[in-house]
């Protein structure tokens, strides 16, 4: 069992280096003392304060590194193993019923039932030619109804009306322009106000409440985290070309993006761009801070 444990041990501290998170981190994500993480990465579960507690603590460090705990436990209780099962060969198939029997249930089928399809698609296909036929004919009835331009009467209009028409022009063009410059001002605007090769700190106002925030791997795999009050509410590991999203609750004001390579990742935030690596930055363990404001709610 020594043996088995050191490997349980070794196979989740892999795992933990692999998401690039720290003892600490995983701590706070699991509730689990560090000390007790330590003895499961040494193989000394021993130490942890009983039976339950050690399945128990496995599942959760599992779990919060993307291995399958049960697994693991029951490689623990001597039920499992970390060799590869031998597959399995496959059976031949049952034939039910001699192939004379098969026969004659084909003969004594219905020559209506074969026939259902052939017929059902026959109806399908007459009732879209209706349909076309149909719409032809009110097309043509419509335009017969258009009187020529030449026979219509020309009236010719006061100036003072004309005066009236050429200003209701200016006045839609107000309008419009108002409500242009009103949806201008409700654009989401994004500002960044420092970064670091650890840290951003950037400033969004006007958002659409919720906000959703969209991550794409680029480069390569990453581990990507959300905070909100002190809490997780997403987590994640992007591999290679993967596409994922998560909403943030109604009315969010501050959360937290926790990156683990924080160059292989492309974020967005509202459906835009999220701009937190520059030139010559390293790729190391970031955390992007958000400060949000959102849309006032039409009065």
């Amino acid at each position: 069992m020594a043996n088995e444990a050191t490997k349980i041990g070794q196979t989740l501290r892999q795992a933990r280096l692999n998401k690039n998170l720290s003892l600490d981190e995983l701590q706070q994500i699991t509730k689990i003392q560090r000390r007790y993480l330590e003895d499961i990465e040494a193989g000394d579960l021993e130490s942890l304060p009983g039976t339950f507690y050690v399945r128990a603590f496995v599942r959760q460090y599992a779990q919060a590194v993307g291995e399958d705990g049960e697994r693991l436990v029951a490689i623990l209780d001597g039920k499992a193993s970390f060799e590869p099962p031998l597959p399995k060969r496959p059976q031949p198939e049952t034939v039910k019923g001699s192939r004379k029997a098969l026969h004659v249930e084909e003969s004594t089928t219905s020559p209506v039932i074969r026939l259902l399809p052939v017929i059902f698609f026959t109806l399908v296909a007459v009732t879209i030619i209706g349909v076309v036929v149909w719409m032809t004919i009110q097309d043509r009835n419509e335009d017969s109804l258009i009187k020529d331009p030449g026979s219509s009467v020309t009236v010719e209009q006061p100036k003072a009306t004309s005066s009236s028409s050429s200003e209701a022009p200016k006045a839609s063009s107000s309008t419009e322009a108002s409500t242009t410059e009103s949806s201008a001002e409700k654009q989401m605007v994004i500002t960044t106000t420092s970064n670091t090769d650890s840290e951003a700190n950037m400033t969004i106002t006007d958002a659409t409440n919720p906000l959703q925030l969209d991550f794409e791997s680029t480069a390569g795999r990453c581990w990507v985290g959300v905070i909100v009050n002190g809490g997780y509410v997403y987590q994640y590991t992007l591999e290679v070309g993967d596409k994922q999203s998560t909403t943030l609750p109604e009315n969010t004001q501050n959360a937290t993006i926790v990156l683990g390579a924080s160059a292989n990742v492309a974020i967005k935030a509202g459906g835009q761009d999220l701009v937190f690596t520059e030139e010559g930055m390293a790729a190391l363990r970031k955390n992007i801070n958000l400060t949000i404001g959102y849309q006032q709610a039409a009065q």
